[in-house]
């Protein structure tokens, strides 16, 4: 399944305010309302996550782009944004520098980019959070490294 959309250009190229990155932090660290179990070369990853104004269609990892894509169905109009954070194992999906040091993801929203924030990092996962529109629906999170 592939959903298209656009991406209104100030939702693309925002940054988030400290207010945005204020309410994505507030809704990681009160705990995950979701999961979503996903199979890789035969490994079981059970990804956490929580979404507003939104649901999860599907979570889909995708080795040969060294992504884990998710779609994302907006429960309410264009002119609306939702909140997602996802906790990423990095047995799954990581991204890391030569001297194996943290790089950042690269994540595009219906192809493009967009402001996120990594809310938290651990020797396990990492956590992400995002802002969508009411016409988004596919998320590419890329990494270096995938199950």
């Amino acid at each position: 399944v592939i959903v298209a959309g656009t991406v209104p250009h100030q939702v693309a190229n925002a940054q988030l305010t400290p207010a945005q990155q204020q309410a994505l932090q507030s809704m990681a660290t009160t705990g995950f309302t979701n999961h979503q179990p996903v199979t890789v070369g035969g490994q079981n990853f059970d990804i956490k996550y929580s979404i507003k104004e939104g649901q999860v269609v599907a979570i889909v990892p995708a080795p040969p782009t060294t992504s884990v894509d998710v779609i994302i169905a907006s429960t309410q109009f264009a002119k609306s944004t939702g909140v997602f954070t996802m906790q990423i194992p990095r047995h799954l999906l990581d991204s890391k520098n030569p001297d194996g040091t943290d790089k950042p993801f690269h994540l595009t929203l219906d192809g493009h980019g967009l402001a996120w924030k990594q809310l938290s990092s651990t020797n396990t996962d990492r956590t992400i959070g995002i802002y969508f529109g009411g016409s988004n629906g596919f998320l590419q999170i890329y990494g270096t490294v995938i199950a």
